[in-house]
Protein backbone atom coordinates (compact mmCIF):
# COMPACT_ATOMS: atom_id res chain seq x y z
CA UNK A 1 0.00 0.00 0.00
CA UNK A 2 1.69 2.98 -1.18
CA UNK A 3 0.29 5.33 1.39
CA UNK A 4 1.86 3.94 4.20
CA UNK A 5 5.23 4.18 3.14
CA UNK A 6 4.74 8.00 2.08
CA UNK A 7 2.92 8.50 5.61
CA UNK A 8 5.30 6.94 7.52
CA UNK A 9 7.38 10.40 7.00
CA UNK A 10 5.17 12.52 8.31
CA UNK A 11 3.84 10.63 11.20
CA UNK A 12 7.22 9.85 12.27
CA UNK A 13 7.48 13.59 13.20
CA UNK A 14 4.16 13.26 15.04
CA UNK A 15 4.94 9.99 17.09
CA UNK A 16 7.32 11.84 19.30
CA UNK A 17 4.06 13.74 20.66
CA UNK A 18 1.79 11.05 20.94
CA UNK A 19 3.41 10.52 24.10
CA UNK A 20 3.36 22.12 32.47
CA UNK A 21 1.32 24.06 33.73
CA UNK A 22 -0.10 24.21 37.08
CA UNK A 23 -4.27 23.71 37.01
CA UNK A 24 -5.72 27.51 36.20
CA UNK A 25 -8.99 26.03 38.15
CA UNK A 26 -6.89 26.47 41.27
CA UNK A 27 -6.29 30.29 40.77
CA UNK A 28 -8.74 31.48 43.46
CA UNK A 29 -8.52 28.39 45.82
CA UNK A 30 -7.69 29.88 49.31
CA UNK A 31 -4.43 28.01 51.06
CA UNK A 32 -3.19 26.03 48.10
CA UNK A 33 0.26 25.44 48.66
CA UNK A 34 1.69 25.68 45.02
CA UNK A 35 -0.31 29.11 44.05
CA UNK A 36 2.87 30.29 43.91
CA UNK A 37 3.20 28.48 40.38
CA UNK A 38 0.45 30.25 38.88
CA UNK A 39 1.44 33.72 40.65
CA UNK A 40 4.65 34.42 41.81
CA UNK A 41 3.43 37.15 44.38
CA UNK A 42 0.72 34.38 45.95
CA UNK A 43 1.88 32.99 49.56
CA UNK A 44 0.26 30.81 52.01
CA UNK A 45 0.54 30.83 56.14
CA UNK A 46 2.62 27.46 56.62
CA UNK A 47 6.05 26.49 55.54
CA UNK A 48 5.67 22.97 53.75
CA UNK A 49 7.62 20.61 52.03
CA UNK A 50 6.91 18.29 49.31
CA UNK A 51 8.50 16.25 46.44
CA UNK A 52 6.95 13.50 44.35
CA UNK A 53 3.66 12.86 45.25
CA UNK A 54 2.99 16.06 43.24
CA UNK A 55 2.37 15.65 39.80
CA UNK A 56 0.36 17.83 37.11
CA UNK A 57 -0.29 16.30 33.35
CA UNK A 58 -2.57 17.64 30.87
CA UNK A 59 -3.21 17.53 27.61
CA UNK A 60 -5.28 19.26 24.98
CA UNK A 61 -6.93 19.03 21.55
CA UNK A 62 -8.87 19.57 18.65
CA UNK A 63 -9.52 16.01 18.24
CA UNK A 64 -11.37 12.79 19.72
CA UNK A 65 -9.65 9.74 20.81
CA UNK A 66 -12.87 8.50 19.90
CA UNK A 67 -11.34 8.95 16.40
CA UNK A 68 -8.39 6.71 16.11
CA UNK A 69 -10.01 3.99 18.08
CA UNK A 70 -12.58 2.02 16.89
CA UNK A 71 -14.91 -1.18 18.63
CA UNK A 72 -14.09 -4.26 16.80
CA UNK A 73 -14.68 -7.69 17.74
CA UNK A 74 -14.95 -7.24 21.49
CA UNK A 75 -11.46 -5.20 21.14
CA UNK A 76 -10.44 -1.49 20.06
CA UNK A 77 -8.72 -1.12 17.03
CA UNK A 78 -7.19 1.89 15.29
CA UNK A 79 -8.47 4.18 12.60
CA UNK A 80 -6.76 2.21 9.40
CA UNK A 81 -8.26 -1.20 10.15
CA UNK A 82 -10.13 -2.30 7.38
CA UNK A 83 -13.28 -2.35 9.29
CA UNK A 84 -13.68 0.82 9.58
CA UNK A 85 -15.50 3.47 6.90
CA UNK A 86 -13.28 6.29 5.60
CA UNK A 87 -15.84 8.62 4.76
CA UNK A 88 -17.06 7.99 8.81
CA UNK A 89 -13.72 8.42 9.80
CA UNK A 90 -12.63 11.74 7.99
CA UNK A 91 -16.13 13.53 8.58
CA UNK A 92 -14.79 13.59 12.28
CA UNK A 93 -11.46 15.04 11.25
CA UNK A 94 -11.01 19.30 11.17
CA UNK A 95 -8.73 21.14 8.67
CA UNK A 96 -5.97 21.86 10.94
CA UNK A 97 -5.36 19.32 14.09
CA UNK A 98 -4.04 20.07 17.38
CA UNK A 99 -2.41 18.54 19.97
CA UNK A 100 -0.42 19.45 23.44
CA UNK A 101 0.83 17.15 26.28
CA UNK A 102 2.42 18.49 29.40
CA UNK A 103 3.84 16.59 32.20
CA UNK A 104 4.95 18.40 35.43
CA UNK A 105 6.85 16.04 38.04
CA UNK A 106 7.79 17.49 41.49
CA UNK A 107 11.03 16.18 42.78
CA UNK A 108 11.50 18.62 45.42
CA UNK A 109 9.79 21.78 46.79
CA UNK A 110 10.11 23.70 50.35
CA UNK A 111 8.87 26.88 51.10
CA UNK A 112 9.52 28.82 54.11
CA UNK A 113 9.07 32.62 56.08
CA UNK A 114 12.19 34.52 56.78
CA UNK A 115 11.81 37.83 58.49
CA UNK A 116 14.44 40.48 56.87
CA UNK A 117 14.85 44.39 57.99
CA UNK A 118 11.90 43.98 59.80
CA UNK A 119 9.84 42.55 56.87
CA UNK A 120 8.18 39.02 55.92
CA UNK A 121 9.16 37.45 52.92
CA UNK A 122 7.54 34.27 51.72
CA UNK A 123 10.20 31.90 49.31
CA UNK A 124 10.13 28.87 47.77
CA UNK A 125 12.65 25.99 46.19
CA UNK A 126 11.63 24.20 43.80
CA UNK A 127 13.21 20.94 41.40
CA UNK A 128 10.91 19.44 38.73
CA UNK A 129 10.85 17.56 35.90
CA UNK A 130 9.24 19.21 32.79
CA UNK A 131 7.65 18.00 29.24
CA UNK A 132 6.26 19.78 27.04
CA UNK A 133 5.15 18.34 23.42
CA UNK A 134 2.77 19.44 20.40
CA UNK A 135 1.89 18.45 17.13
CA UNK A 136 0.15 20.69 14.15
CA UNK A 137 -1.34 17.52 11.65
CA UNK A 138 -3.21 19.12 8.43
CA UNK A 139 -6.55 17.07 7.43
CA UNK A 140 -4.94 16.27 3.94
CA UNK A 141 -2.55 13.98 5.99
CA UNK A 142 -5.60 11.61 7.05
CA UNK A 143 -7.53 11.72 3.67
CA UNK A 144 -4.20 10.38 2.25
CA UNK A 145 -3.64 7.64 4.84
CA UNK A 146 -7.36 6.57 4.91
CA UNK A 147 -8.96 7.87 1.43
CA UNK A 148 -9.92 5.81 -1.53
CA UNK A 149 -8.47 8.25 -3.93
CA UNK A 150 -8.92 7.58 -7.85
CA UNK A 151 -6.02 7.64 -10.32
CA UNK A 152 -4.52 10.85 -10.88
CA UNK A 153 -5.14 12.57 -7.95
CA UNK A 154 -3.21 15.46 -5.85
CA UNK A 155 -2.53 15.36 -1.66
CA UNK A 156 -1.78 18.35 0.15
CA UNK A 157 0.18 17.75 3.29
CA UNK A 158 1.84 20.67 4.14
CA UNK A 159 1.93 22.17 7.40
CA UNK A 160 2.86 19.32 9.72
CA UNK A 161 4.90 20.49 12.62
CA UNK A 162 6.08 18.46 15.68
CA UNK A 163 7.97 19.30 18.71
CA UNK A 164 9.12 18.23 22.01
CA UNK A 165 11.40 19.54 24.73
CA UNK A 166 12.25 17.58 28.33
CA UNK A 167 14.19 19.72 30.35
CA UNK A 168 14.65 19.84 34.56
CA UNK A 169 13.58 23.31 36.30
CA UNK A 170 15.53 24.68 39.53
CA UNK A 171 13.17 27.83 40.62
CA UNK A 172 14.13 29.80 43.48
CA UNK A 173 11.52 32.04 44.62
CA UNK A 174 10.65 35.26 46.64
CA UNK A 175 7.82 37.23 47.33
CA UNK A 176 6.40 40.45 49.61
CA UNK A 177 3.68 42.41 50.74
CA UNK A 178 3.71 46.88 50.38
CA UNK A 179 0.93 47.32 52.02
CA UNK A 180 -2.41 45.92 49.71
CA UNK A 181 0.42 45.14 46.74
CA UNK A 182 2.44 42.03 46.93
CA UNK A 183 4.51 41.40 44.47
CA UNK A 184 7.12 38.13 43.38
CA UNK A 185 9.57 36.70 41.15
CA UNK A 186 11.30 33.50 40.73
CA UNK A 187 14.42 32.70 38.69
CA UNK A 188 15.05 29.60 37.14
CA UNK A 189 17.69 27.77 35.90
CA UNK A 190 17.05 24.86 33.17
CA UNK A 191 18.84 22.15 32.42
CA UNK A 192 18.06 20.65 29.12
CA UNK A 193 17.61 16.45 28.57
CA UNK A 194 16.38 16.55 24.77
CA UNK A 195 14.42 18.16 22.49
CA UNK A 196 13.09 16.99 19.02
CA UNK A 197 11.48 19.60 16.36
CA UNK A 198 10.33 18.57 12.61
CA UNK A 199 8.78 21.09 10.22
CA UNK A 200 7.16 20.13 6.96
CA UNK A 201 6.94 23.18 5.09
CA UNK A 202 6.04 21.62 2.07
CA UNK A 203 4.29 18.49 1.07
CA UNK A 204 2.51 17.27 -1.77
CA UNK A 205 1.65 13.98 -3.24
CA UNK A 206 0.31 12.69 -7.02
CA UNK A 207 -0.97 9.17 -7.44
CA UNK A 208 -0.57 8.66 -11.29
CA UNK A 209 -1.77 4.86 -12.72
CA UNK A 210 1.49 2.83 -11.60
CA UNK A 211 2.77 5.18 -9.00
CA UNK A 212 3.51 7.82 -6.15
CA UNK A 213 5.59 11.09 -6.78
CA UNK A 214 6.13 13.29 -3.52
CA UNK A 215 7.92 16.55 -3.51
CA UNK A 216 9.03 18.56 -0.06
CA UNK A 217 10.81 20.83 2.07
CA UNK A 218 11.60 19.87 5.62
CA UNK A 219 13.65 20.68 8.63
CA UNK A 220 14.68 19.04 11.31
CA UNK A 221 16.26 19.45 14.72
CA UNK A 222 17.42 16.85 17.71
CA UNK A 223 19.46 18.13 20.91
CA UNK A 224 20.31 16.08 23.68
CA UNK A 225 22.67 14.39 26.25
CA UNK A 226 24.90 11.86 24.77
CA UNK A 227 23.04 13.11 21.24
CA UNK A 228 25.53 11.30 17.88
CA UNK A 229 24.78 12.15 14.70
CA UNK A 230 25.82 8.96 11.33
CA UNK A 231 25.81 10.61 8.11
CA UNK A 232 25.21 8.40 4.67
CA UNK A 233 25.60 8.90 1.06
CA UNK A 234 23.04 10.08 -0.62
CA UNK A 235 21.60 7.16 -3.24
CA UNK A 236 19.71 9.47 -5.36
CA UNK A 237 22.53 12.78 -5.16
CA UNK A 238 25.80 10.89 -4.23
CA UNK A 239 26.54 13.20 -0.97
CA UNK A 240 26.24 13.09 2.23
CA UNK A 241 23.56 13.45 4.12
CA UNK A 242 21.85 12.48 7.84
CA UNK A 243 20.73 9.06 8.51
CA UNK A 244 17.79 9.62 10.31
CA UNK A 245 17.67 6.10 11.88
CA UNK A 246 21.55 7.05 13.16
CA UNK A 247 20.40 9.82 15.32
CA UNK A 248 20.53 8.48 19.11
CA UNK A 249 20.14 10.52 22.06
CA UNK A 250 20.69 9.19 25.79
CA UNK A 251 17.05 9.81 27.29
CA UNK A 252 18.07 11.45 30.28
CA UNK A 253 21.23 13.03 29.39
CA UNK A 254 22.43 16.79 30.03
CA UNK A 255 22.74 18.55 26.33
CA UNK A 256 21.74 22.18 27.48
CA UNK A 257 21.32 24.81 30.32
CA UNK A 258 19.36 27.88 30.26
CA UNK A 259 17.40 30.79 32.28
CA UNK A 260 13.67 31.21 32.96
CA UNK A 261 11.70 34.01 35.43
CA UNK A 262 8.50 34.48 36.63
CA UNK A 263 6.77 37.10 37.72
CA UNK A 264 3.39 38.10 39.25
CA UNK A 265 1.47 40.78 41.37
CA UNK A 266 -1.13 41.03 43.52
CA UNK A 267 -3.63 44.28 44.57
CA UNK A 268 -6.48 44.32 46.99
CA UNK A 269 -8.66 46.98 45.58
CA UNK A 270 -10.81 46.70 48.91
CA UNK A 271 -11.75 43.77 51.18
CA UNK A 272 -14.22 42.29 48.81
CA UNK A 273 -11.86 43.16 45.15
CA UNK A 274 -8.62 42.03 44.19
CA UNK A 275 -6.55 41.74 41.10
CA UNK A 276 -3.59 39.95 40.28
CA UNK A 277 -1.41 39.43 36.98
CA UNK A 278 1.52 37.17 36.15
CA UNK A 279 3.64 36.08 33.03
CA UNK A 280 5.47 32.67 33.83
CA UNK A 281 8.32 30.50 32.06
CA UNK A 282 9.70 33.51 30.34
CA UNK A 283 13.13 32.50 29.18
CA UNK A 284 15.35 29.36 26.56
CA UNK A 285 17.76 26.80 26.77
CA UNK A 286 20.83 26.67 24.64
CA UNK A 287 21.10 23.55 23.52
CA UNK A 288 24.82 21.39 23.74
CA UNK A 289 24.61 18.88 21.17
CA UNK A 290 22.72 19.16 17.91
CA UNK A 291 22.23 17.34 15.03
CA UNK A 292 19.74 18.89 12.62
CA UNK A 293 19.74 18.97 8.82
CA UNK A 294 17.08 20.16 5.91
CA UNK A 295 15.66 18.57 3.12
CA UNK A 296 14.79 21.32 0.29
CA UNK A 297 12.91 20.77 -2.55
CA UNK A 298 13.16 16.93 -2.06
CA UNK A 299 11.89 14.61 -4.43
CA UNK A 300 11.15 10.82 -4.82
CA UNK A 301 9.11 8.08 -5.88
CA UNK A 302 7.10 4.93 -5.69
CA UNK A 303 6.46 2.23 -7.38
CA UNK A 304 4.79 -0.10 -5.17
CA UNK A 305 7.91 -2.82 -4.85
CA UNK A 306 8.41 -2.35 -1.11
CA UNK A 307 5.22 -1.44 0.10
CA UNK A 308 3.25 -3.08 3.29
CA UNK A 309 -0.78 -3.02 4.29
CA UNK A 310 -1.19 -2.56 7.77
CA UNK A 311 -4.78 -2.18 7.17
CA UNK A 312 -5.39 -5.96 9.14
CA UNK A 313 -3.21 -3.97 12.51
CA UNK A 314 -5.68 -3.57 15.45
CA UNK A 315 -3.02 -2.05 17.68
CA UNK A 316 -1.21 1.76 17.64
CA UNK A 317 1.58 0.04 18.32
CA UNK A 318 1.67 -2.45 15.07
CA UNK A 319 1.05 0.75 13.21
CA UNK A 320 3.59 2.96 14.12
CA UNK A 321 6.33 0.39 14.24
CA UNK A 322 5.29 -0.30 10.23
CA UNK A 323 5.41 3.17 9.60
CA UNK A 324 8.66 4.04 11.58
CA UNK A 325 10.45 1.02 10.33
CA UNK A 326 9.61 1.90 6.62
CA UNK A 327 10.56 5.73 7.03
CA UNK A 328 14.60 5.21 7.33
CA UNK A 329 16.60 5.87 4.95
CA UNK A 330 13.64 7.57 2.81
CA UNK A 331 13.96 11.27 3.86
CA UNK A 332 17.09 12.57 3.02
CA UNK A 333 18.23 15.41 5.61
CA UNK A 334 21.07 17.62 4.74
CA UNK A 335 22.95 18.57 7.30
CA UNK A 336 23.06 22.68 8.49
CA UNK A 337 26.01 24.32 8.50
CA UNK A 338 24.66 26.98 11.25
CA UNK A 339 23.65 25.82 14.72
CA UNK A 340 20.01 25.71 16.33
CA UNK A 341 19.04 28.60 17.61
CA UNK A 342 17.74 28.90 21.62
CA UNK A 343 14.70 27.55 22.67
CA UNK A 344 12.23 29.47 23.59
CA UNK A 345 10.21 27.16 26.42
CA UNK A 346 6.49 27.69 26.44
CA UNK A 347 5.29 30.91 28.76
CA UNK A 348 1.89 31.49 30.30
CA UNK A 349 0.09 34.75 31.27
CA UNK A 350 -2.62 35.04 33.38
CA UNK A 351 -4.87 37.94 34.09
CA UNK A 352 -7.31 37.82 37.45
CA UNK A 353 -9.89 39.28 39.67
CA UNK A 354 -11.71 37.85 42.76
CA UNK A 355 -14.95 39.00 44.03
CA UNK A 356 -15.54 38.04 47.48
CA UNK A 357 -19.28 37.74 48.35
CA UNK A 358 -20.27 40.57 51.22
CA UNK A 359 -23.38 37.99 52.17
CA UNK A 360 -20.82 35.28 52.81
CA UNK A 361 -16.99 36.27 52.66
CA UNK A 362 -15.75 32.64 52.81
CA UNK A 363 -17.39 32.14 49.03
CA UNK A 364 -16.27 34.71 45.83
CA UNK A 365 -16.28 34.57 41.84
CA UNK A 366 -12.65 34.51 40.37
CA UNK A 367 -12.30 35.68 36.51
CA UNK A 368 -9.61 34.46 34.80
CA UNK A 369 -7.99 34.87 31.74
CA UNK A 370 -4.88 32.77 29.89
CA UNK A 371 -2.32 32.65 27.17
CA UNK A 372 -0.36 30.01 26.58
CA UNK A 373 2.11 30.27 23.94
CA UNK A 374 4.39 27.19 23.14
CA UNK A 375 5.91 28.40 19.50
CA UNK A 376 3.37 25.97 17.85
CA UNK A 377 -0.32 25.49 18.78
CA UNK A 378 -1.15 28.99 20.88
CA UNK A 379 -3.67 28.38 23.64
CA UNK A 380 -6.64 31.11 24.89
CA UNK A 381 -9.07 30.42 27.72
CA UNK A 382 -11.38 32.10 29.87
CA UNK A 383 -12.38 30.74 33.02
CA UNK A 384 -15.08 32.00 35.80
CA UNK A 385 -15.04 29.85 39.04
CA UNK A 386 -16.83 29.86 41.97
CA UNK A 387 -15.00 29.23 45.34
CA UNK A 388 -15.88 28.40 48.74
CA UNK A 389 -14.52 27.61 52.25
CA UNK A 390 -16.86 26.29 54.36
CA UNK A 391 -14.41 24.92 56.94
CA UNK A 392 -11.26 26.49 57.74
CA UNK A 393 -9.55 23.56 56.74
CA UNK A 394 -11.36 22.95 53.14
CA UNK A 395 -11.67 24.59 49.98
CA UNK A 396 -13.54 23.89 46.85
CA UNK A 397 -13.93 24.94 43.72
CA UNK A 398 -16.22 24.77 40.77
CA UNK A 399 -15.40 26.73 37.20
CA UNK A 400 -15.79 26.78 33.54
CA UNK A 401 -14.18 28.43 30.47
CA UNK A 402 -14.06 28.62 26.91
CA UNK A 403 -10.88 27.86 25.20
CA UNK A 404 -8.89 27.17 21.79
CA UNK A 405 -10.53 23.73 22.13
CA UNK A 406 -14.02 24.48 23.09
CA UNK A 407 -16.46 24.48 26.34
CA UNK A 408 -14.08 23.04 29.60
CA UNK A 409 -15.81 22.28 33.07
CA UNK A 410 -13.38 21.82 36.05
CA UNK A 411 -13.33 21.28 39.68
CA UNK A 412 -10.96 20.72 42.70
CA UNK A 413 -10.45 20.23 46.30
CA UNK A 414 -7.74 21.51 48.61
CA UNK A 415 -7.48 20.10 52.22
CA UNK A 416 -5.50 22.49 54.81
CA UNK A 417 -5.06 20.50 57.88
CA UNK A 418 -2.67 21.63 60.63
CA UNK A 419 0.44 18.97 58.98
CA UNK A 420 -0.47 18.26 55.65
CA UNK A 421 -1.89 19.75 52.89
CA UNK A 422 -3.69 17.30 49.99
CA UNK A 423 -5.08 18.52 46.48
CA UNK A 424 -6.90 17.28 43.96
CA UNK A 425 -9.12 18.87 40.82
CA UNK A 426 -9.22 19.13 37.03
CA UNK A 427 -9.71 21.63 34.81
CA UNK A 428 -12.04 19.52 32.27
CA UNK A 429 -13.50 16.64 33.35
CA UNK A 430 -14.85 14.00 30.66
CA UNK A 431 -18.47 13.66 30.19
CA UNK A 432 -18.35 10.51 27.93
CA UNK A 433 -16.53 7.74 27.36
CA UNK A 434 -16.44 4.34 25.78
CA UNK A 435 -16.73 1.10 27.56
CA UNK A 436 -12.69 1.31 27.05
CA UNK A 437 -12.65 4.04 28.90
CA UNK A 438 -11.95 6.68 25.24
CA UNK A 439 -13.12 10.25 26.10
CA UNK A 440 -16.19 10.27 22.98
CA UNK A 441 -15.73 14.27 22.00
CA UNK A 442 -12.39 15.36 23.27
CA UNK A 443 -9.07 14.87 24.50
CA UNK A 444 -8.68 18.06 26.78
CA UNK A 445 -7.96 18.02 30.16
CA UNK A 446 -5.46 18.77 32.85
CA UNK A 447 -5.53 16.87 36.01
CA UNK A 448 -3.23 17.53 39.33
CA UNK A 449 -2.62 15.83 42.44
CA UNK A 450 -0.67 16.56 45.47
CA UNK A 451 0.94 15.78 49.53
CA UNK A 452 2.46 17.84 51.21
CA UNK A 453 3.91 17.86 54.82
CA UNK A 454 3.39 21.34 56.70
CA UNK A 455 4.93 22.83 59.82
CA UNK A 456 5.39 26.26 61.09
CA UNK A 457 4.62 29.57 59.26
CA UNK A 458 4.71 33.31 59.37
CA UNK A 459 5.72 35.12 62.84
Amino acid sequence: MKKITITAIILLTSAYSLFAQELRGAYFIDHYTHNYRLNPSFQTDKNFVGGILNISAGTQSNMALSTFFWPYDGELVTFMHKSVDSDEFLSRIREKNKINVNIHENVLSYGFWKKHNGHDYFNTIEVNYINQTSANIPKGLFEFLKGDAPEDFFYDLSNVKAFTNTYIELAFGSSRKFGRLSLGARGKVLIGMNAIRMKVTDMYASLSKDMWAMYSNASFDAAGGGISRRMKISPSKGTEVCDLSGIKFKPFGFGGLGLGVDLGAKYEVNEYINVSAAINDVGAIWWFNKASGVAKDHTWKFDGEELIDIEESSSLKEVLNHLVDHVKGIYEFEPRKKNVKPSLITYTAMVGAEFKMPFYEKMSIGVLGTQIYNHMVPFHEGRVSLNVAPLKWLSLSASTAYSTYGWEYGMMANVYAKKFSFHIGTDNYYTKMTPQFIPVNECNTHITFGVNYLFGGKN
